[in-house]
């Protein structure tokens, strides 16, 4: 089963301003900086998961991260979390003070794959 979560951590720079017609190069160095710091906070934690014990309910067997590719979304992320059932995560234990992370969805199954399509 999936599980979704919706990820909005603290908008910094651009994402205040929603300017990034004419983005100068430390503001560049800026966004990348602030994105990193905040990988740099949730990965360890990310990454435990699917290292806890696998007869506990809702073990996570894989965790992605994806998050948004425009400078005035960086600060945006989905976490998918596929597992054996509904996933007990604490975020407020290590997400950046701030941050919002909503459940968008949970006990989805997968029911097609592509290019290869694999219904289950």
């Amino acid at each position: 089963m999936v599980t979704v979560f919706s990820i909005a951590a603290p908008p910094t720079g651009i994402e205040t301003t929603r300017d990034a017609s004419s983005l100068t190069d430390q503001e560049t160095a800026q966004e990348k900086q602030a994105r990193q710091a905040f990988l740099n906070a949730v990965s360890p934690h990310l990454t435990a998961l699917p290292a806890q014990l696998p007869d506990r309910s809702g073990h996570a067997s894989t965790v992605e991260l994806p998050g948004a590719g425009a400078w005035t979304q960086l600060n945006q992320y989905l976490l998918l979390v596929t597992g054996d059932g509904d996933p007990q995560i604490e975020f407020d234990s290590f997400m950046p003070p701030g941050t919002t992370v909503t459940r968008v969805a949970a006990n989805l199954t997968p029911l097609s794959t592509w290019p290869h399509s694999h219904p289950t």
